[in-house]
């Protein structure tokens, strides 16, 4: 149909190369009473009267408009399918397809007899999902805070322990210059104390060494699991290490004594520690000890702090009692809040037609399914199919005269599409919807609507009228009479109305333009002009 419409559309402004043309048999008498006519001018004046009379008209200046024309159909801008809010029995509906309605009418009643039970209920079950998450959270509140606690302290004690760690390395260094101050008075066996003293600080190192590796084999062995894979053969392997560990503390404690007899042997105190060079080396070795005493407290305090697991509810179960308490204030809502949209009933939210009713009246409604459909019958316009060589014609906010029925209504051209689509027929057409401005109760939602735009429009012009305009292969052409001569003008023409066409080029205002249609008018024949009375009287064609 739109296809059809914008092939008249350029059939009629084609119209301008097919002229109006006598019937050939009105032509045919015509022809024979010119002959006569020119044969008895000939007799009368003696054979010198040969020039032929053509009607003309003169090229002047109008206004002329272009429009177009086609036809769609009447579509709603706005439609809304109304839901059931409550699973309730539809006690009346009063929406009937096809007929208008205004916005407010109230056109679905529900039974709402049900819902009072079923409120009490979920209204009871929203309590219960609020305790229990609130439960939930205090527990979790009290195990973070506790865990928070534990956190601080241990955070705490590892800040003492890195104090004291700082604070025996700061006196270490000073017992180091002390010793090392004390061994400089020494001038007897120097050499040889120096040398008991380094072994025996060397040896309280390694025993030190030892002590530890023995406490971390047995911290070990007191962290095995028995349902550990090979926990047998892990324990008797930490027992093995703590054993050697242990005998060779021993071995050690052994290999010191027998120094420190070595050292009073050469003059060194009673106390083995060779004077104050001794008691010097004796009280780094001990601070030395108590340094790698604090080092393994501090890392044994660090590894708990890093393996510590958090005692708060996680994302995830925080965004599930969300749901579960949403959920229940949803099934409250559902028999409450809807309770009172069910008592309300479905009213029209706006002017408009009932085009479809999915829930009779006596039948069940269902939460969330279908009752009606309304559509706007003031959001309208006419959905149009326009053939893919008029695109150029459609333009948005372009102004448009709409036909449907007996009625005209103003309209304005609001979309084009961006692509061409092949229709039933195959061919290719646009896609287009113009809005109707204006639109009243008569407007019927999907008829068919005739289409009027005005494309071009242009005032004082130089025109002239379609049907004395020919066209050919290679263009437009008007035969001009010129000194008695008939000329052929070869013209452009810009935009053409149902009966006038611009001329943009070829003639000049006031050129007299043969009018008459007739294969005898040939280029360089000699003719007088018979001007076209402008009172719309007929004009005569050859």
């Amino acid at each position: 149909m739109f296809e059809k419409s914008g092939r008249e559309f350029r059939q009629r402004r084609r119209k301008r190369g097919k002229r109006k043309k006598l019937p050939g048999w009105a032509i045919i008498p015509i022809l024979g009473a010119v002959v006569l006519v020119s044969l008895g001018l000939s007799k009368m004046f003696g054979g010198n009267v040969d020039a032929v009379s053509f009607q003309v008209t003169e090229a002047r200046r109008e206004n002329v408009k272009e429009s177009f024309n086609t036809s769609g159909t009447v579509v709603s801008g706005k439609s809304k399918i109304f839901y059931s809010p409550v699973n309730a029995p539809v006690k009346e509906n009063r929406a009937k397809v096809g007929e208008p309605v205004k916005k407010g009418d109230k056109l679905i009643v529900f039974d709402t007899e049900n819902l009072d039970r079923d409120n009490r209920n979920s209204q009871l079950n929203t309590l219960s999902a609020k305790y229990a998450n609130q439960d939930a959270k205090e527990q979790s509140g009290r195990a973070k805070e506790s865990m928070e606690k534990a956190k601080k302290q241990e955070k705490a004690m590892i800040s003492e322990l890195k104090s004291q760690i700082k604070k025996k390395e700061s006196e270490i260094k000073k017992l180091k210059k002390t010793a090392q101050d004390a061994a400089g008075k020494d001038t007897e066996n120097t050499g040889k104390i120096t040398a008991l003293q380094k072994k025996m600080a060397d040896n309280l190192d390694s025993q030190s060494a030892s002590r530890t590796k023995k406490e971390n084999a047995e911290r070990q062995l007191e962290n095995v699991s028995d349902t550990a894979p090979d926990s047998e053969e892990t324990k008797a392997q930490l027992i093995k290490e703590a054993e050697q560990a242990a005998e060779e503390v021993g071995r050690l404690e052994r290999e010191y004594r027998t120094l420190e007899q070595e050292l009073k042997r050469l003059g060194g105190g009673a106390d083995g520690t060779g004077g104050e060079a001794g008691a010097a080396s004796q009280a780094l070795a001990q601070a030395k000890q108590e340094l790698e005493a604090l080092k393994s407290s501090l890392a044994q305090a660090e590894n708990s702090r890093q393996t510590g697991a958090d005692a708060g509810l996680t994302a995830a179960q925080l965004k599930n009692m969300k749901v579960s308490e949403n959920i229940a204030q949803l099934a409250e809502l559902t028999t409450e809040e809807l309770l009172k949209k069910g008592k309300e009933g479905i009213k029209a939210e706006f002017d408009g037609i009932i085009a479809d009713v999915k829930a009779p009246e006596g039948s069940d409604a269902v939460q969330g399914g279908e009752l009606f459909t309304l559509v706007s019958n003031q959001d309208v316009g006419v959905e149009l199919e326009v053939s893919a060589g008029d695109f150029e014609k459609l333009v948005p906010g372009e102004e448009a005269v709409i036909t449907i029925g007996r009625h005209n209504y103003q309209g304005t051209l609001e979309s084009v599409n961006k692509i061409a689509l092949a229709n039933e027929k195959g061919n290719p057409v646009i896609g287009a919807k113009v809005r109707i401005d204006n639109p009243d109760e008569d407007i019927c939602i999907g008829v068919s609507a005739k289409v009027n735009m005005t494309v071009a429009e242009k005032e004082d012009v130089l025109c002239l009228p379609n049907e004395v305009i020919n066209t050919a292969s290679d263009g437009d052409f008007v035969y001009v009479i010129q000194d008695g001569i008939v000329k052929k003008k070869n013209i452009e023409v810009g935009i053409t109305s149902t009966s006038m066409s611009e001329i943009v080029s070829g003639i000049k205002e006031g050129d007299q333009v043969v009018s008459e249609m007739s294969d005898s008018i040939k280029d360089g024949m000699k003719a007088t002009a018979a001007t076209v009375p402008d009172d719309g009287g007929t004009d005569m064609e050859r």
